[in-house]
């Protein structure tokens, strides 16, 4: 098959697509415009490759006789109609921060040393043009002696942030569900993983 296909400009795209998803970690408004046009490309292989097809063996292609399809891959096709003719996609950040322990505090369980406690919870965001997570809540350390909050702050010993889809109807939530994550990186790697053998398979039904 040539190389310089529609198909293989797209697929081309879409790994390009998948690339900038995962660049674009530290902007909310980045993750969701990287995702929107990952959904898109997604859908648009297919049609890529219903022309080439159509060009190169002289009859019609036919998506459903490729049988790996997943709930992913179902819910980023109903994803792309939605963006088109109803909700746009829209996300949230779930941030997870782990915080040290500090020394000396009268606890009733033992900490041992380099111990960390883990606090997290997800912003629901208004705005789904924020070029930065939101600060998020800051931690005060804990005088030993009167055991309340010092004007020290405790800095995170790192933390994490995932970008969660947003269901924006009951439809929406019965195919994440099926997807078993609303993650939109897991989402993203786990649909291009299904796409690259869609790929292969309709390379081979043109070279047969």
């Amino acid at each position: 098959m040539p190389h310089a296909t529609e198909a293989a400009l797209v697929f081309a795209d879409l790994r390009d697509a998948l690339s900038a998803l995962g660049e674009a970690r530290g902007s909310p408004k980045n993750v969701r415009r990287a995702f929107s046009r990952f959904i898109e490309l997604s859908q648009k292989l297919t049609a890529a490759m219903r022309r080439d097809f159509s060009r190169l063996n002289q009859t019609e292609w036919q998506a459903a006789l490729f049988t790996n399809w997943t709930p992913i891959t179902a819910l980023l096709k109903y994803l792309r109609n939605e963006d088109q003719h109803g909700d746009q996609v829209f996300i949230s950040v779930h941030e997870r921060r782990y915080l040290p322990i500090p020394a000396g505090l009268p606890l009733s369980v033992s900490v041992q040393h380099g111990q960390l406690f883990v606090f997290e919870g997800t912003w629901n965001l208004d705005d789904q043009l924020l070029e930065a997570p939101p600060e998020g809540i800051t931690h005060y350390a804990i005088d030993p002696v009167t055991l309340k909050p010092t004007d020290r702050e405790i800095e995170p010993v790192r933390i994490e942030r995932l970008y969660i889809l947003q269901a924006r109807s009951e439809k929406a939530q019965r195919k994440l569900n099926a997807a078993g994550t609303a993650d939109v990186h897991t989402l993203a790697e786990s649909a291009f993983s299904t796409l690259s053998e869609y790929y292969e398979f309709f390379r081979a039904s043109v070279d047969a």
